[in-house]
């Protein structure tokens, strides 16, 4: 079975992208993003913490893994970063490593790009720039940001979305399970961590259809990565229910926002455990599930992830072969 992770990381570490800067922003500085400064990994213990290439490359192959998508790690806290031209040059110079670090596989090494959202005209120029000029599928944005967007529903963000439609790439909103709004009141990681990615793909889902983007750009391709799937009913039932009762609150809306996820190109990371997977399968279609790996964190399951969801016996062969490659190729452009 042909199996495409959607969602698989790298070890983007600062050494590696300070060679890729201007001297202007790279020399002083020891760290280029902002974090909360957990121990994440509980001192080495969880996940992998040396990535390479050819390391990554090995670790496909012990999951039968043909093609992966990859997404950063220290980059998923590009919503953090303050100064915009810094996080302008920072983008690009993740970007043209990503692009670098893919040469070792082209066929089987893909990367979305970061753009930084904190100037959104440079953010769609840098997008139409990874895709065009260095073959990056999309574009990832982050779902918190401390400075630019409000949420990433706000017009401010309609650039971006333009380009990706334009460039027929997709949007695909990713947490960093890190420290945000929603979660500062919590005194560990554990606590913090557990109320991360699906409150703030709840935020973000909120955010386009009632905010109106999915409305505004129809033809755009979105993601909402890395906080599985057994949300999903229970928040379009919701978001209808409030829709409803308030409707002149949200003029510019045409349809129920359930009706967006299901007839806009709306797509979903899973679980391969996950016992929700047939009930969202029924509800929005089994064409909109994305499996995904989440390597090398230290909350992913390598290497027994696709296995995983190979042998569960409650779904069909059909929907499994959908969710481990046909809905990514189709969601990627491969």
């Amino acid at each position: 079975m042909r199996i495409i992770d959607a969602d698989m990381h790298l070890r983007d570490e600062d050494s590696e992208i300070r060679k890729y800067l201007p001297a202007q922003w790279s020399g002083g500085r020891k760290v280029f993003y902002p974090t909360e400064n957990f121990d994440r990994n509980l001192g080495g213990r969880l996940g992998r913490q040396v990535v390479t290439s050819r390391i990554q490359l090995e670790d496909m192959d012990a999951e039968e893994i043909q093609v992966a998508v990859l997404y950063p790690t220290n980059a998923l806290f590009m919503g953090e970063v303050r100064e915009r031209d810094f996080a302008v040059a920072l983008a690009r110079a993740y970007n043209d490593w990503v692009a670098d670090y893919c040469q070792a596989a082209p066929d089987r090494l893909k990367a979305v790009a970061v753009v930084p959202v904190q100037d959104p005209q440079a953010a769609a120029q840098e997008l139409e720039r990874a895709v065009r000029q260095l073959g990056l599928l999309g574009a990832m944005i982050p779902t918190y940001c401390r400075v630019g967007p409000r949420n990433v529903g706000d017009r401010w963000m309609d650039p971006i979305y333009a380009a990706a439609e334009e460039l027929g790439v997709p949007v695909a909103m990713h947490a960093s399970g890190g420290l945000t709004a929603a979660n500062d009141r919590f005194g560990n990681f554990l606590e913090l961590h557990a109320f991360s990615h699906v409150p703030e793909q709840m935020a973000a889902l909120t955010a386009m259809t009632l905010g109106g983007a999915l409305e505004r750009f129809p033809r755009l391709k979105v993601g909402f990565m890395e906080a599985g799937c057994g949300w999903i009913p229970f928040w379009l039932e919701h978001l209808d229910e409030e829709y409803e009762l308030r409707e002149d609150e949200a003029p510019w809306l045409r349809m129920k926002p359930s009706e967006y996820v299901r007839q806009r190109a709306v797509y979903f990371g899973v679980e391969p455990e996950e016992q929700g997977i047939p009930r969202v399968a029924e509800v929005i279609g089994g064409d909109r599930l994305l499996y995904a790996s989440d390597y090398p964190h230290w909350d992913s399951g390598w290497p027994n992830t696709s296995r995983r969801l190979r042998e569960r016996d409650d779904l069909s062969e059909a929907l499994k072969a959908q969710i481990l490659a046909e809905n990514a190729a189709r969601f990627y452009g491969l």
